[in-house]
């Protein structure tokens, strides 16, 4: 029996939900959804998605990453997808369905799981986010029994009108856009924003971050840089910064890698 999870995490909260799942599945392999299309000649007992909650859709590159991949192979897996999210998933979960719907594939099992929400160009980040991350993590252990019981819940149907209006929200809420960055002279051209940068948009140019227009507006950049170099508008200059204590920068490097 073969596993694989595809994910996608920017501070690197759905890489520790996706890491404990995959501990509980038979030779399981983690794949970024930041790589470019993925289509695997194995078969797989087990295929899952795990991602955060964008604006209460899916981030644009998930979207992407899944309708451009093929699961012939597999349609037999037993599928599954797991939003993290700091409050309402929206259609995160359903509209996924649909893709996999699209493609003859029923998705067996989805359900969202309560992370701290790190979105820092909308606001502080709170000063409870260590109480809040043990409780995440606390609940991820209910979720790999299911998912490893191979549990029949299914997403719904997409409601059209919500998924009308999620597809908008993310121009109004999130402008996937990355005019707003901006690098202060405390950047020491180290290249920690380009390499957790999931949708590989920076590219380092003259020992500076270069912001190629591709972005899904995950904070990874601002999150992680070392020096707080990197802000959003004049937003987050003296705002904290939140990484998950279960994932190290070495390891969310890797996986963007690997």
């Amino acid at each position: 029996m073969k596993s694989i999870i595809y994910y996608f995490t920017g501070t690197g909260n759905n890489l520790q939900v996706a890491k404990k799942i995959a501990e509980s599945l038979p030779d399981c392999k983690l794949v970024s959804m930041g790589k470019g299309r993925h289509d695997s000649n194995e078969v797989y007992d087990y295929i899952g998605f795990v991602y955060p909650t964008y604006a209460f859709n899916l981030p644009r590159r998930v979207t992407q990453f899944i309708s451009e991949m093929s699961l012939e192979k597999s349609k037999n897996a037993y599928f599954f997808a797991v939003t993290g999210c700091g409050g309402a998933s929206g259609v995160a979960l359903t509209a996924l369905a649909k893709i996999l719907e699209n493609k003859g594939i029923t998705l067996n099992f989805a359900e969202k799981i309560s992370m701290v929400s790190n979105y820092v160009a909308m606001y502080k980040m709170n000063e409870r986010n260590p109480e809040k991350y043990q409780i995440a993590t606390d609940r991820i252990p209910a979720l790999v029994q299911k998912i490893t019981a191979k549990t029949q819940q299914p997403a719904g149907k997409v409601n059209e009108l919500l998924n009308v209006s999620t597809s908008i929200a993310p121009k109004l809420i999130f402008p996937r856009k990355d005019k707003g960055f901006n690098v202060s002279d405390a950047c020491t051209g180290c290249g920690t924003c380009e390499a957790v940068c999931p949708a590989a948009n920076i590219v380092m140019k003259n020992k500076k971050p270069s912001f190629n227009h591709n972005c899904e507006q995950c904070m990874a950049c601002v999150q992680w840089c070392p020096k707080m170099a990197i802000n959003y508008k004049n937003k987050t200059q003296s705002r904290g910064r939140y990484t998950n204590p279960s994932i190290s920068l070495k390891e969310l490097i890797e996986g963007n890698n690997s």
